[in-house]
């Protein structure tokens, strides 16, 4: 079983990387729209290079066994399908 302390920073990280890519969405939006396709390109890339990095470090070095291991991934999908339901949610809402 996952400790609350890890299941606590993942939930911080993602909301995180949520808020970052919302402000990072206005902001580049106000300034310059036609650079949003690109935005969303980089800020893809560093969301998606974080999450590997954090998955990696975890099962490599902290699990203590396959089923954290598991656990850990399992959690952490969720929480990306979560935050990608919400970020998604709130720009077609705005549109």
């Amino acid at each position: 079983m996952l400790s609350p302390l890890t299941i606590f920073l993942l939930a911080t990280m993602f909301t995180l990387l949520g808020v970052g890519w919302k402000k990072g969405y206005d902001f580049v939006k106000s300034r310059a729209p036609k650079q949003i396709v690109k935005f969303y390109f980089a800020y893809a890339t560093f969301r998606m290079l974080t999450i590997l990095l954090v998955t990696g470090v975890y099962v490599l070095f902290i699990s203590q066994s396959r089923t954290e291991s598991k656990t850990f991934v399992g959690i952490e999908f969720v929480l990306y399908v979560a935050m990608m339901v919400l970020t998604l949610k709130n720009n077609i809402k705005r549109s």
